[in-house]
C-alpha cells in the first residue's frame, strides 16, 4: 500500500487554483483525494478545472473535484464551501488554509483598511475554515489542518509589510492552540513556514528586490511550488500521523531557527 496514498479523504484547499494552492491541488488528485478548489479569482478556477479534466475525466461525473468562487475573508462564504463540500463529495477531512495575500507596504504607509484586509484574508480565514470543518473532522475521528505560514512569520520579513508578518506570525500560534486542543479527537494542525517560492505573488516584489533575496538563499534559489506541495502531502497523509503542533521551514537554508 502506498503510505501517500489520500483515497478516501476529502481536501478543501483554499487559494486552490493558483501557484502553491493549484500545486497542492493536482498533486492530492493524483494521490487518490476528492478536492475541493477554493478561490476568488474565477478565471484562475475555469483554467484549474481545464488541467483538472486530465487527471478525473470530468470532474462533475468522476464525484473527485468541485472549484468554487470564494472570499475567504467572508466566514459565510467558508461556511457555504464546506457545506457544499459534505453535500457533494463527503465530509472534509483534510484542510489546506492556503489562500493569502502579500503587501509591502511601508510602516508608516500602512492604512487601518489595508491592515484590516490583510489580517481577514490571511489569518481570520485560517481560524473560521478550521472552525467549519471541525464537524465533520470528529465525526470521521481523523483529520488533517495544514496551514501557511511564511519565512516572513518566523523572522519578520525582508521586503515584505509589516501586515503579512504579522498575520503569518499570528498563523504560526494559531497552529499550534490548534493543535493542543485537537489532539483529542485524532486532528492534526500543522504549519508550514515557505522562504521565496515561484509563485505569482512575487510578482507583486521589484526585480532588484527579488535579486536580493535569491543572494540571500544557501541553496541559490528559489522555491518551487511543487517543493512546498509535496510537503503538504506528507502532512496530510498517514506517514505523518505522529507528527502534530509543528512548524516546518522550507526555505533552502534562508532561515536554520
Amino acid at each position: 500500500m502506498n503510505d501517500l496514498d489520500l483515497a478516501g479523504h476529502v481536501a478543501l484547499v483554499t487559494g486552490g487554483a493558483q501557484g502553491i494552492g493549484k500545486e497542492i491541488v493536482l498533486l492530492f488528485l493524483n494521490h487518490g483525494a476528492r478536492v475541493i478548489a477554493a478561490d476568488i479569482n474565477k478565471m484562475a478556477l475555469t483554467e484549474l478545472e481545464g488541467v483538472v479534466r486530465n487527471i478525473v475525466g470530468d470532474p462533475a461525473a468522476s464525484g473527485r473535484f468541485f472549484s468554487s468562487l470564494v472570499d475567504v475573508a467572508k466566514v459565510s462564504d467558508l461556511q457555504m464551501v464546506v457545506s457544499k463540500g459534505d453535500e457533494l463529495l463527503g465530509g472534509v477531512d483534510i484542510l489546506v488554509n492556503n489562500a493569502g495575500v502579500l503587501h509591502s507596504t511601508a510602516m508608516e504607509d500602512i492604512t487601518e483598511e489595508e491592515w484590516d484586509s490583510m489580517m481577514d484574508i490571511n489569518l481570520k480565514s485560517c481560524f473560521f475554515a478550521s472552525q467549519k470543518v471541525l464537524p465533520s473532522m470528529k465525526k470521521k475521528g481523523w483529520g488533517r489542518i495544514i496551514n501557511m505560514s511564511s519565512l516572513a512569520g518566523r523572522m519578520g520579513g525582508y521586503a515584505n509589510g509589516l501586515g503579512y508578518s504579522a498575520t503569518k506570525a499570528g498563523i504560526i500560534g494559531l497552529s499550534r492552540g490548534m493543535a493542543q486542543r485537537l489532539a483529542k479527537y485524532q486532528i492534526t494542525v500543522n504549519c508550514i513556514a515557505p522562504g521565496t517560492t515561484e509563485s505569482g505573488i512575487l510578482s507583486q516584489l521589484p526585480e532588484q528586490k527579488l535579486d536580493e533575496l535569491k543572494k540571500m538563499i544557501p541553496l541559490g534559489r528559489f522555491g518551487k511550488t511543487i517543493d512546498i506541495a509535496s510537503l503538504v502531502l506528507f502532512l496530510a497523509s498517514d506517514m505523518a500521523s505522529f507528527i502534530t503542533g509543528s512548524t516546518i521551514d522550507i526555505n533552502g537554508g534562508m532561515y536554520m531557527g
